[in-house]
């Protein structure tokens, strides 16, 4: 289960008894996460929790222990989390033995199993509200934030503050760069709230805000940025790797920013849409996470992408639930269990067999 349910729904209840100083996560190692850029020939994959080989597709996630089985004639590329680049030839290959786990750069996310919950917070009512867009329940690397919010129908104009330095101020548009008139602390949480003329709050979707990285991982996380950029790759295999280790490291605002960036180009990469749906969901806007987890969708099911169709079909039931539509939340639930007994993946099917029984017996 992905950090928006923690974080969402109780969040507000935990700000009573933290202070600023708090920060808003702490990172800590996370598994190195590998990356397939290119596909010649019949080439297969397994998990380390699937019990059956699939077809590998651009895009697809690997760690450690994940297995490839490329036929003759055929190779596979892929993105290592050190940025090595390896081309791998036919046979039997543990991803071990391909890309190495020591220090990675490229690293999944840290996750959790909390249970899913909704507080029923509809589309309707969200769009009624000036709710934080960016940044949103994440690391930052820059002092001079752009806070984007949704604009509220009826308003004109916004007051917008960041509590813990005593910045206020007014606009008539939905964004505005933090001046950094008072600097930024690092590893602080700062929330922002967000008020309109007509009566309006952010607080009324949830309180919000940002950390600031500290230096030294920000340092770690530039210097691969740069590595990074100074690499053969296309734009999209560029902004893949990007936000992958933007995520990796909570930066969710800036993932978001380079994944919404490759949608814009109309990217065919499946794994594009289901991570930009992953990185709404987690920060708390599954109703933006909808229309990305569709597209992968669309996409996955033309490649025949069993993984990334279980994931997605996850994500909208997920999705659906948090915005307390628990019928659509069902199904889309049932679909992902559907595929994940294909793919053979027992902990998930079990996962979401709980799921499913706790949102019908809540109905």
């Amino acid at each position: 289960m992905n950090k928006l349910l923690l974080q969402l729904y109780y969040f507000p209840l935990l700000l009573i008894f933290i202070t600023l100083n708090f920060p808003l996560k702490t990172l800590s190692q996370s598994v190195a996460v590998h990356t397939i850029f290119e596909v010649k020939g019949k080439v297969n994959v397994k998990k380390e929790q699937w019990k059956n080989y699939k077809p590998a597709a651009v895009g697809d996630h690997l760690t450690g222990n994940d297995e490839l089985d490329i036929a003759t004639n055929s190779s596979v590329r892929i993105y290592c989390s050190n940025t090595d680049k390896p081309t791998v030839k036919p046979g039997k290959h543990n991803i071990s033995s391909i890309c190495p786990t020591g220090n990675p750069v490229i690293r999944l996310p840290n996750s959790n199993n909390d249970t899913l919950r909704t507080d029923g917070k509809t589309e309707d009512y969200l769009a009624t509200l000036p709710y934080i867009i960016t940044p949103r329940e994440s690391y930052i690397l820059t002092n001079t934030p752009l806070l984007r919010w949704n604009a509220v129908p009826g308003a004109t104009n916004y007051t917008v503050n960041i509590d813990g330095i005593n910045w206020e101020t007014e606009t008539n548009k939905t964004e505005i760069i933090y001046s950094g008139e008072t600097p930024l602390k690092q590893r602080r949480r700062y929330r922002i709230t967000i008020e309109t003329d007509n009566g309006k709050s952010s607080t009324s979707d949830a309180v919000v805000g940002f950390t600031i990285l500290d230096e030294e991982t920000r340092n770690i996380i530039l210097e691969a940025k740069k590595t990074i950029g100074e690499q053969e790759l296309s734009p999209e295999e560029k902004g893949l790797i990007l936000a992958q280790l933007y995520r990796g490291y909570e930066l969710y605002t800036d993932a978001i920013e380079v994944l919404e960036e490759l949608v814009k180009q109309e990217s065919q990469i499946v794994a594009v849409y289901q991570l930009l749906g992953d990185s709404y969901l987690t920060t708390g806007l599954p109703h933006f996470a909808k229309k990305p987890y569709e597209k992968a969708l669309e996409l996955a099911i033309g490649k025949e992408n069993l993984s990334v169709k279980a994931n997605t079909q996850k994500g909208l039931g997920e999705s659906y639930y948090s915005l307390g539509n628990t019928d659509g939340a069902v199904q889309w639930l049932e679909k992902a269990k559907t595929s994940y007994e294909e793919l053979g993946d027992s902990p998930q099917v079990q996962e979401l067999d709980e799921t499913i029984n706790r949102i019908l017996g809540t109905q």
